[in-house]
């Protein structure tokens, strides 16, 4: 609880908006475990706000693949100094931050193959970043990563960003005639943060409330479906920071709260006595609104429990606003 608990102040501390210029990048590349020399994938999808013109802060995902006991991946935040004193249209920045991490490691306790190790570490790294002459960027990236309870790693990544303007608070077109609330039906796939990744079918109904531009809060029921390994469904509260974009046709967002679950986990192909819990809900969303009051949503929720039995429930929706 505590830790899921830092973890939302910390995402609503970062994620307030604070200036007018924002970008979304994905990279993709490759990380080297130093410790157990040995090599794997890794990709992020980066969010960054700029602060002023030599300051920035950024939400990350951060995937670093498989090595040997170790499928770690998570989230950073990072505060970035910036100088564009090379030439006008490349930037290198400099970023420092914490990494919540989740990682899969084997560990036999009484028919349980695997443990979910949740932890905290810190991320250090350099970006090159070439301003296109339309809004699209191009980025090169280094990162080292230090725990003290995992493995240390080194990645290099290369991608592509876009340079986005979100609705400003006094913005009059905001929430123009589509109201502030939002109704959404989802339906998608839970995938079981196990070493064999177990799936299963998932939906979810969520209510949403806009209170101002981009800072919104969530009821959602969500039903896990049911594996070999878990039967899950509960009821989640978020806060989030979504801005919008283009007159609000896209956003991207945000949400942290508790997930209050109840279900059955399953050992030997045997269920368990019912369990309920509370656990954590952090969530990565993006959304396209095709016309006045429909808009497309998809969702990546990752529950982060304290009995190691992680989930990633990856959601695509229709949402009606009024």
């Amino acid at each position: 609880m505590r830790d899921w608990i830092k973890f939302s102040v910390l995402s609503a501390a970062l994620c307030t908006p604070l200036a007018q210029a924002d970008s979304l990048s994905a990279l993709a590349g490759a990380m080297n475990s130093t410790k157990q020399e040995q090599s794997s994938y890794a990709w992020t999808l980066s969010y960054l706000h700029d602060l002023n013109e030599n300051m920035a802060v950024s939400f990350s995902w951060l995937n670093e693949g498989h090595v040997d006991n170790h499928h770690r991946d998570g989230h950073t935040f990072q505060f970035w100094g910036k100088t564009q004193a090379l030439h006008p249209k490349l930037t290198l920045a400099a970023g420092l931050g914490p990494y919540r991490y989740f990682d899969t490691t084997p560990k036999k306790i009484g028919g349980q193959a695997y443990l979910n190790d949740h932890g905290w570490g810190g991320i250090f790294s350099l970006q090159a970043t070439w301003q296109g002459e339309s809004d699209w960027q191009y980025q090169l990236r280094l990162n080292h990563i230090s725990t003290s309870g995992s493995i240390d790693t080194n990645s290099i990544m290369l991608g592509m960003g876009y340079q986005l303007s979100p609705m400003a608070f006094d913005d009059p077109r905001w929430p123009g005639a589509r109201g502030k609330q939002e109704v959404v039906a989802y339906y998608g796939q839970t995938i079981i943060n196990s070493f064999g990744s177990e799936v299963a079918d998932s939906g979810a109904l969520e209510y949403r409330y806009t209170f101002l531009p981009g800072i919104k809060a969530s009821a959602e029921y969500i039903q896990e479906g049911e594996t070999n390994r878990l039967r899950r469904s509960g009821i989640a509260l978020q806060a989030w920071y979504e801005p919008g974009f283009f007159d609000d046709k896209f956003t991207v967002g945000l949400g942290v709260g508790p997930y209050f679950s109840v279900g059955k986990q399953y050992r030997n192909k045997r269920p368990d006595l019912e369990r309920k819990s509370v656990s954590g809900l952090v969530t990565m969303a993006a959304s396209y609104r095709f016309s006045e009051h429909w808009r497309a949503r998809v969702a990546w929720n990752r529950t982060v429990t304290d009995y190691d039995k992680d989930t990633d429930v990856i959601l695509f929706g229709l949402g009606y606003l009024f």
